[in-house]
């Protein structure tokens, strides 16, 4: 099986394509050594290798870095590269592909949105840049796949051939290895050295490149109309998005519809989810003929993982919107709005990619952070991104503020989303001003200077939107479901038996009920408090009685310190044990009873305490492995945990005597 790399400038539409091509049959997995994500997938028997875009050989960022090295492993070992060009800025797409062109691998050009292109009436003699560059040159629309019969085509029939060579001179005479060799060879030492000899060499080499790139695109493209129409578009909508102040309200205003949205669409399915796991514990328990074993599945398995799953129509939206947000060249605008605002900080434009993918996930963010070419801009970004509100935190959140905020007459616009909507900002507000603290603390030296190439305002490559928000949904319910099913086997153990005796359960329950005659439960779920699980959150209790939590809390506090969302998947857990009572988890949030004080446990001191501690608390261990991997230093993944849960406990009990 051949593999055949694609590559191209970050815009130009690779990665639809890539998507085009493979469909759902895609891998992905982390390159040899390092944390940055690759993606492949298979087409008609061949390997296709998504590498990360980049404007040119000469590289200055770590992902960067990866594509070099795999555009040179390929041109080593004589395997075909398709190079993806954007058609409305082919000039410096074909300047990278001169680039590639000069290692004199077999390459074919694909040239993209020609939909937009014919709407311009901007036409392109394909053939005569063919001869020119003497290689198969085709065009696409990567939104629906017109002219892909074509690429087909070559790739079954392998007609990839060995480009032209565009410029030479400063290699001709390094070595009698040929130009392959010695290019690279050139390029490895100058990469590995920048200095102004070596800038004064780049700007030579591109603007050579240019100059022949333009001769050749003089002769094959016809543009009746200078004016642009997509380009006039943009311009006009970058007067409002960009606008130093209704720029940033209109960024506000639609993280709102967002984050409102999460809510509002999402309680039909919700419903469904949840009725759908309730009508399977009892299926499970009139079913299974086993006691015990109904009881693990009914009360353990079931309520753990539907306790978390119920969750994934929220994230399910919330991805596609921010899909929708990236791919129509949105989040762009808000890196240039950014800018001038995160320099303050430390922090430059190119710092909001990683940190606003960190709405996702910290892990692919903190990798992300190689594109910072700044170190010590890059260190405060791996430190502050978990502070981000995560996709971990959502079912958190949700679960939090719905027990808080009432759904009942609240409308689309309600105090559920804006609460959201605010602990979104919390996370940011924290994120920006731990940066700081991390940026005056570093002592490395540092130049930024950033640049952004604005990509053209077009709609969104729904195939492009569904397979992200497909692909990561999966990624966040397979590893969740993962580590929930075994801590909910865990759990059910631990909850379910006891180093007490059942006549001393049943004498300490018998006191009880005289006692408090009131007081409506049951004999299993009262021998809970003295289950395995309840004197493991016996011993935690006094740390986290301050701040207005329990035994059983503190349970789901452990837990969830391997991951987030296990903190929701514990209490359903914990609530169902010996518990009759069918109802949702939110519902028994609402009427758990505070024994102590016979106010309800889950009132508003307690629940904003708990959001405030998941604000802020690094319950995450694969995060805190990549920033260990990213920093190379145990002690900056210590001092990073232990810092945000110092920050989560004075937040969370400064709260709960709050409120």
């Amino acid at each position: 099986m051949s593999a055949i790399g694609l590559v191209g400038k970050p815009n130009s539409g690779k990665t639809s394509l890539f998507n085009l091509l493979t469909g759902l049959n895609q891998k992905v997995g982390n390159y040899s050594g390092v944390t940055v994500e690759k993606k492949h997938g298979f087409y008609k028997n061949n390997k296709i290798v998504d590498l990360p875009g980049l404007n040119s050989l000469w590289i200055d960022t770590q992902d960067e870095q990866i594509s070099q090295e795999a555009i040179l492993d390929f041109a080593n070992n004589n395997d075909p590269i398709i190079f993806v060009a954007n058609g409305n800025q082919l000039n410096g797409s074909l300047v990278l592909f001169s680039e590639i062109a000069d290692l004199q691998t077999p390459m074919c050009l694909v040239i993209n949105y020609k939909d937009e292109l014919e709407k311009n009436n901007i036409s392109i003699n394909t053939d005569q840049l063919s001869n020119q560059l003497n290689c198969k040159v085709v065009m696409i629309n990567s939104v629906n796949g017109d002219g892909l019969e074509l690429l087909s085509a070559i790739i079954s029939e392998k007609q990839f051939k060995i480009p032209n060579t565009f410029y030479r001179s400063k290699y001709d005479n390094l070595t009698d290895e040929g130009i392959n060799n010695s290019y690279i060879k050139k390029l490895n030492e100058l990469n590995k050295n920048i200095d102004e000899e070596v800038f004064n060499i780049i700007n030579e080499d591109f603007a050579q490149r240019q100059l022949l790139v333009n001769n050749i695109l003089n002769k094959v493209v016809t543009t009746p109309n200078p004016k642009n129409e997509l380009v006039e578009r943009t311009n006009k909508i970058d007067r409002y998005l960009l606008h130093p102040i209704w720029g940033i309200f209109i960024f506000l205003l639609t993280m709102l519809l967002v984050f409102q949205s999460v809510f509002s669409f999402s309680s039909i399915p919700m419903d469904l989810i949840d009725n759908g796991f309730a009508s399977l514990a009892s299926w499970s328990m009139e079913n299974i003929t086993i006691p015990w074993l109904a009881d693990l599945v009914a009360n353990g398995i079931i309520a753990g993982l539907g306790g978390v799953l119920i969750f994934i129509p929220q994230i399910v939206i919330l991805f596609v919107l921010l899909g929708i947000l990236e791919h129509s060249g949105y989040l762009s605008r808000i890196s240039h709005l950014s800018d001038r605002f995160l320099q303050k900080f430390g922090l430059s434009g190119k710092s909001i990619i990683p940190l606003m993918s960190s709405w996702a996930c910290a892990i692919p963010a903190i990798m992300s952070a190689r594109m910072i070419e700044d170190p010590k801009e890059r260190m405060a970004v791996i430190f502050a991104a978990p502070l981000m509100t995560c996709s971990a935190r959502l079912p958190v959140y949700t679960i939090l503020i719905a027990v808080l905020v009432p759904a009942e007459g609240s409308g689309f616009f309600n105090m559920r989303g804006i609460l959201l909507l605010l602990f979104y900002l919390i996370g940011v507000i924290a994120t920006l001003a731990v940066s700081w603290f991390i940026n005056k603390r570093i002592t490395v030296n540092s130049e930024s200077l950033w640049t952004l190439e604005m990509p053209i305002y077009r709609m969104p490559n729904w195939r492009n939107v569904w397979l992200n928000a497909y692909s990561k949904t999966k990624s966040f319910v397979v590893e969740a479901g993962k580590i929930i099913f075994l801590i909910s086997i865990v759990l059910w153990v631990l909850a379910s038996f006891s180093p007490k005796s059942d006549a001393f359960i049943d004498q300490q329950f018998e006191s009880f009920s005289q006692a408090e005659p009131s007081t409506n439960i049951s004999r299993d779920a009262f021998a809970l408090e003295y289950s395995y699980a309840g004197y493991l959150g016996k011993f935690i209790e006094p740390a986290i009685q301050p701040l207005g939590y329990d035994w059983k809390i503190g349970i789901a506090l452990i837990t969830s310190f391997a991951a987030r969302e296990v903190f929701v998947g514990t209490l359903s857990t914990i609530y169902s044990v010996g518990s009759e009572d069918e109802q949702p988890i939110i519902d028994r949030l609402r009427t758990e009873v505070n024994m102590q004080t016979g106010e309800l446990r889950y009132n508003r001191a307690t629940s904003i305490s708990l959001l405030l501690f998941y604000a802020f608390a690094l319950q995450c261990m694969s995060t805190i492995a990549i920033v260990k991997k990213e920093s190379a230093s145990w002690k900056y993944a210590a001092f990073q945990f232990v810092f945000f849960l110092a920050l989560a406990y004075i937040f969370a009990f400064a709260s709960y005597r709050i409120f």
